[in-house]
């Protein structure tokens, strides 16, 4: 499928992209002061953007080819030189050096060089075959970035359509080839990213206004594929533009109209959690009386009292009626209720949270009273009825709220993401306080993560997992001097590269700052694709010295 999917689109890319065609022969033709590797680069360089958002196994394919299309070429020595010069690029591979460092004091050797180094060699591979190599055209590096902005985009049409051919759709189903948590942070990038680069390469206002065009589609996208990572990181950009204007606006006005559009913002945001939220804030008990009705069928319900845990501000495990629950879902489903529902979770369960979310009663009647709709829901594991009618991003806050709350009131967090999070972070701060100038070593993550979740006693101590921190995991794998170093040595490259004059790279930091916070992005192949690739495009490659903060 990947295969068909690319050569389908190569069609669709050239159609779409095509400059004249005095342009279309300088950059996908070869040149007479160039070598026939200069080009393969180029086209392996378009295959690995291309790749970043609908394969990650064309992206390792492009990185082993570069390699070895740089073997071939020869003129070793040429290039070693020619990526000596270049400080900002063995600044940036020095990042690496570091985790070479780590593997001194670690334990699980095989895991440190079999998964991490290995993992992260296009830090050393990717920056030093670019840098080595003789520098691309501007135009060419910006037809790469273009192929890249282009896909998203195609990509985010083929996922509205798996979107419209689906009743029910788990929303991350729709980023169709990668991760939804690394494909909304390039859809964040791209929406900022195209209108800026389209700018750039033509005067023409039509192309600007289509860029524009695509944002906008772009950023209805992100909202349906309600990514919490990707909304975060388009807040995070939002908040860093407006008050990058209200501190470099030269207009007081403007100054006063952006400092009211962010009042105005937070107020929204503040109003719209506090509606999510209301419902968890619920506690809603019946009175004795009512504990001691029957069904309409004359069966007694039974209560679980040692069971607090509510929908909507009702018990869950009050007022179950089993001798008819059973039958009455026979009679509206074809999926046993003592099975599983189209998530994974106990059927039962899904059920029982449903009704308390309607206020209803875990008996016959309640059961056939469900619409069709509702009954389809079910089976497709939507605990609250609310669901149904909230966009999907109001429904991960508050599924969030909800994870958070049983989380203090059972202590186990097992089963919810958000919930698990905060018991690994948890873990990961016990496990840092043991090692915590040099960590734990760069292959010795789990080793640490063991330690934490042990001392705290965690349901979680038998999970091989990762805190989905990469602040963290950085800090239990090389300590706190380690860590520093790697940020040391980033903030150098920027500044050496000069790469904060484009607005789309302050852009980009944004996103790997706020993304990191609850991922882990450089331990992932297409996050650390993403991310070399986007910071050697800005420090290294696109030179325009005349635009300043542009």
């Amino acid at each position: 499928m990947e295969i068909k999917f690319f050569e389908d689109y190569w069609v669709i890319f050239v159609k779409v992209s095509s400059p004249p065609q005095h342009m279309f022969k300088s950059i996908f033709t070869k040149q007479e002061q160039e070598s026939v590797h200069d080009l393969i680069l180029f086209f392996l360089l378009c295959l690995m953007v291309i790749a970043m958002p609908t394969s990650r196994y064309f992206v390792s394919v492009a990185q082993i080819l570069m390699g070895f299309n740089w073997l071939v070429e020869g003129h070793w020595w040429e290039k070693i030189r020619r990526f000596a010069r270049n400080k900002a690029a063995v600044i940036f591979i020095l990042i690496y050096g570091v985790y070479l460092l780590g593997m001194l004091w670690t334990e699980d050797v095989q895991y440190g060089i079999g998964y991490d180094l290995k993992n992260k060699l296009p830090l050393f591979t990717l920056t030093f075959v670019l840098a080595s190599s003789r520098p691309l055209s501007k135009e060419r590096w910006n037809m790469a970035a273009l192929a890249f902005s282009l896909t998203v985009l195609v990509t985010s049409v083929i996922g509205f359509i798996l979107y419209l051919n689906r009743s029910f759709i788990n929303p991350r189903s729709i980023s169709p080839f990668e991760s939804h948590v690394y494909f909304s942070m390039m859809v964040v990038l791209v929406i900022f990213l195209l209108p800026w680069q389209v700018k750039r390469m033509s005067t023409e206002r039509t192309w600007l206004t289509g860029a524009l065009l695509i944002s906008v589609w772009l950023l209805f996208y992100l909202f349906l594929l309600s990514s919490l990572t990707g909304l975060l990181c388009l807040a995070g950009v939002v908040a860093f533009l407006v008050f990058r204007e209200f501190i470099q606006g030269k207009v007081i006005f403007r100054r006063i109209l952006v400092g009211l559009g962010l009042a105005g913002a937070l107020i929204i945001v503040i109003l719209l959690m506090l509606w999510v939220i209301k419902p968890l804030t619920l506690n809603i008990n019946p009175d004795q009386q009512a504990l001691t009705a029957r069904t309409a069928s004359g069966n007694g319900y039974r209560h679980d009292t040692g069971n607090h845990q509510r929908e909507n501000g009702h018990l869950v495990y009050h007022f179950i009626a089993e001798e008819e629950i059973g039958a009455a879902w026979g009679e509206r489903s074809r999926i046993p209720i003592d099975s599983l529902d189209h998530t994974g979770h106990p059927l039962k369960a899904t059920l029982y949270r449903f009704l308390s979310s309607k206020g209803l009663k875990k008996d016959k009647e309640s059961i056939l009273s469900l619409r069709e709709e509702e009954v389809r829901a079910i089976e497709h594991g939507v605990p609250n009825h609310l669901y149904m009618h909230w966009p999907h991003f109001m429904t991960r806050l508050h599924q969030s709220g909800w994870e958070v709350m049983e989380y203090q009131r059972t202590g186990n967090p097992s089963g919810h993401t958000f919930s698990q999070r905060l018991e690994l972070w948890k873990a990961s701060v016990v496990a840092l306080k043991k090692h915590l100038l040099l960590g734990w070593g760069t292959g010795d993550i789990f080793l640490a993560m063991d330690y934490g979740l042990s001392a705290l006693d965690s349901p979680l101590d038998n999970y091989r997992m990762k805190p989905h921190n990469q602040y963290l995991i950085l800090l239990l794998m090389v300590g706190l001097i380690g860590t520093l170093a790697v940020f040391l040595l980033y903030f150098l490259f920027i500044r050496e590269a000069r790469a904060t004059r484009y607005l789309p790279f302050n852009i980009f930091l944004v996103i790997m700052g706020v993304s990191m916070l609850g991922n882990n992005p450089l331990d992932a192949q297409v996050g650390l694709s993403f991310f070399v690739f986007f910071s050697l495009f800005f420090g290294l490659f696109y030179k325009d010295k005349n635009e300043v903060n542009a």
